[in-house]
């Protein structure tokens, strides 16, 4: 945490405050019967939950992906040219960003204030839970093309998968007459790496009355009013409704279900009203 105040006189400050958190964790052991601990609340749609392995982090997303060769190539059935769903679950990503940052303004004049704290995150991985539901009924906007021709990134399950010269995939399919291709996409297929957001969490404005208000209220010692707008800007490069997700509530044991977005919207904009006062 670091303060600074770049200016200050008897009428008019400028106070700054910035924030940056960096946190890193692993998973050291577990009992020798249980390859993976996950919490059951994160399991909700999809196979994928919170899952935690050896010497993986604490905010691990574990889940099905596909099945790929020893360079990390997708492996392709040489029969209808769809991608092979692997049936076991492996960390496939992590909900832990890699550094978050605040910074807070405060603005004096007079009987004037006026603040607002920016909130960046860096890094960290979601479940776009809401996509992966929407595409299994072709609801998703990602399912507008599928009248278009493509042809899988990968290479063939022909035996020279793992060789120096994998027989790569040129299988054209049509997700219009193949609808397979959609409802057999692995949750994987819908955790989105290295998630970032920019926000302005909140912004006030406030009005401290001077003494000559007081004096007609001799009740009051102090008083003032004051007008703060919540989450008025976000800027993301999440495609689901708002990254600030958790696929259940506070009281989640272990590490939560952040990172899991299950039909969650977007944080409102509000706006609160108020006065303050003391006796």
């Amino acid at each position: 945490v670091l303060g600074i105040t770049p200016f200050k006189n008897k009428n008019f400050s400028w106070n700054m405050q910035f924030n940056v958190n960096r946190m890193w964790n692993e998973v050291i052991s577990l009992p020798g019967n249980v390859p993976e601990f996950y919490i059951s609340d994160t399991w909700l749609f999809g196979n994928t939950r919170g899952g935690l392995v050896k010497g993986g982090p604490t905010t691990s997303i574990t889940s099905n992906g596909y099945q790929r060769n020893i360079n990390g190539d997708i492996l392709i059935n040489p029969t209808n040219g769809l991608p092979i769903v692997d049936p076991n679950f492996t960390v496939q990503g992590d909900r832990n960003p890699n550094f978050t940052i605040g910074f807070n303004n405060q603005f004096r004049y007079k009987n004037w204030s006026f603040n607002f704290l920016w909130d960046y995150r860096n890094g960290g991985d979601i479940y776009n839970g809401t996509d992966n539901f929407m595409v299994q009924r072709g609801r998703s906007t990602s399912t507008d093309d599928r009248k278009t021709p493509i042809v899988v990134k990968g290479v063939l399950n022909d035996g020279l998968q793992n060789t120096a010269n994998p027989t790569r995939n040129t299988i054209v399919i049509l997700p219009y007459f193949l609808q397979d291709y959609y409802t057999t996409m692995p949750p994987a297929a819908f955790i989105e790496k290295n998630v970032d957001w920019l926000r302005l969490r909140d912004m006030t404005l406030s009005y401290t009355f001077g003494n000559k208000v007081l004096a007609k209220v001799k009740a009051i010692k102090n008083l003032g009013a004051f007008v703060t707008v919540n989450d008025l800007v976000l800027i993301t490069n999440y495609t689901g409704a708002d990254p600030a997700v958790n696929g259940n509530t506070a009281g989640t044991r272990g590490v939560g279900a952040s990172g899991f977005d299950f039909g969650n919207i977007a944080n409102p904009v509000s706006w609160n009203f108020g006065i303050r006062a003391s006796f």
